[in-house]
């Protein structure tokens, strides 16, 4: 590890001794539909994350067990941020990555204010696990008609241990907080596309 001194007094952590993000992602693109124990801090997400997020921890050991809890917790959002309430207007659009045998009068409870364009979207930028959604074919557009209550923030990174993979995430979200029944009383479909 190496330590240098800033203004005032403080001390950054430059480097961190971490496996390699290289290695992991060739071990990844060498058998890309493999499952991994991402619980092992050798995995391809394991070292990846350690070296995107690590840096944020007083310790490796620290940052082993936030990711750890990210595993085991799948929490959507951030763990440096808490959701707040809010209650969407109507007249809001939001989009929605919908799976191939999903209707769109089931769109599940998160949404995005972000456009999304590819089924690469959908698992980086969405951090969509694909036991939550196989295979995203289409994007639905959506119309607030009347207050919904939600949780809104950024999406957090997910650990997707189907494809062994670290999903970002980075967009923006919101989880509709109505019973999965009642979402199309709050909500109107205006208009779907596929997505490749």
């Amino acid at each position: 590890m190496t330590i240098r001194r800033l203004a005032a007094g403080f001390f950054a952590i430059t480097a961190l001794s971490f496996p390699s993000t290289a290695a992991a992602h060739r071990t990844v693109l060498a058998n890309p539909t493999a499952a991994c124990d991402v619980t092992d801090m050798t995995s391809p997400p394991a070292v990846e994350w350690m070296q995107e997020y690590g840096w944020r921890y007083p310790t490796p050991a620290a940052a082993e067990a936030a990711y750890l809890l990210l595993v085991e917790g799948q929490s959507p959002w951030p763990d440096w941020f808490t959701p707040e309430v809010s209650f969407l207007p109507p007249g809001t659009l939001f989009q929605v990555a919908i799976d191939a045998s999903q209707p769109d009068s089931n769109p599940g409870a998160f949404g995005t204010y972000d456009w999304i364009d590819s089924v690469a979207e959908v698992r980086q930028d969405l951090a969509v696990l694909q036991a939550w959604i196989p295979d995203p074919n289409r994007v639905t557009t959506y119309r607030v008609t009347q207050p919904l209550m939600a949780l809104v923030g950024p999406i957090g990174p997910q650990v997707d241990p189907a494809s062994c993979t670290l999903l970002q995430g980075r967009f923006s979200q919101f989880e509709m907080l109505v019973p999965t029944q009642n979402v199309m009383t709050y909500i109107e479909v205006v208009s779907s596309r596929p997505i490749e």
